[in-house]
């Protein structure tokens, strides 16, 4: 990325001598010297002048040296950006979180990499916070139309109804199905989402047949771990009644549901694309060696 007669002049710089630097880059004395003379001579300035104690910088090498380390580290940063690039062209991440798990990909996962093992899987962490790391590319999720949601693109397998969770004790909690009647007089937390015409018609169906809504922004562990304990009934996608530790997840009698399915970044990568290509195949037009179950709750 940068001149080797830089190098070296850095070098020479940096120990105080010819012999020094020379020794740092494992070549000659005179080599050193050569390239100098090189450098020298194309900037048509003096840069270096020798005396008993080593070398002294002119006035025009102290700017260069001052200049060139800049230059370096910058191209040390771009060669890490090309090696990074170049990597992630052979690696697909998935991020995943306590809301986000991968129940679908890994099957996909496997089916794939029969064929392809030359790609290759990381697994990110999605905070609680919510905090999607940049490397990034796929996310499986209910798509239920929260902020991030909106900026990626989105490929719908299946639909997940609606149904509420209940603790243990709840008396909730014998019924195998409910109906929004029998909730009458409960209080049920719920996570805000205004955008979702789906959610906001359960909430509008909940206040009409008499049950208080305890509304929430997005969801967190804390909230939905914390629901078990204070004994709170929850709405949920069907799909979250393997997170809910102490807690049943009842189908409800109605329709709504949310698509649900694989998040990717509008400018994802070639690797990135032919395995979306594979899922859309396994799901719409069948493969080979089988289809992934689609989610039973």
């Amino acid at each position: 990325m940068y001149s080797t007669h830089i190098q070296t002049f850095l070098a020479v710089c940096e120990r105080g001598s010819f012999n020094k630097a020379a020794a740092e880059l494992y070549i000659t004395p005179s080599a050193v010297l050569q390239q100098i003379n090189t450098l020298e001579k194309r900037l048509d300035v003096r840069l270096l002048k020798r005396n008993r104690g080593g070398v002294e910088l002119t006035p025009a090498g102290e700017f260069l040296k001052k200049e060139a380390r800049s230059w370096v580290h910058a191209g040390d940063a771009i060669m890490e950006e090309v090696r990074a690039i170049a990597e992630r062209e052979n690696h697909i991440s998935i991020g995943t979180s306590l809301l986000e798990k991968s129940r679908l990909l890994y099957e996909l996962w496997m089916l794939y990499s029969a064929l392809n093992d030359n790609v290759k899987i990381n697994m990110v962490s999605i905070d609680t916070e919510h905090h999607i790391p940049a490397q990034t590319d796929l996310i499986e999720s209910v798509n239920s139309g929260v902020p991030w949601m909106k900026e990626w693109d989105f490929i719908r397998i299946c639909d997940v109804p609606f149904g509420f969770a209940a603790p243990e004790r709840h008396s909730i909690s014998k019924k195998d199905i409910v109906s929004p009647s029998e909730l009458s007089g409960e209080t049920v937390m719920c996570f805000r989402d205004e955008g979702a015409p789906t959610i906001v018609e359960m909430f509008d169906c909940m206040r009409t047949n008499g049950i208080n809504l305890d509304i929430h922004d997005y969801p967190s562990e804390v909230i939905l771990w914390g629901g078990g304990f204070k004994g709170q009934l929850l709405l949920v996608p069907m799909c979250w009644n393997d997170i809910l530790p102490g807690m049943k997840v009842i189908p409800c009698k109605w329709d709504y549901t949310l698509p649900y399915g694989i998040f990717f970044r509008k400018n994802a990568s070639h690797t990135v694309r032919k395995f979306l290509n594979f899922v859309r195949k396994t799901y719409n037009e069948g493969n080979e060696q089988g289809i992934v179950p689609v989610l039973t709750y």
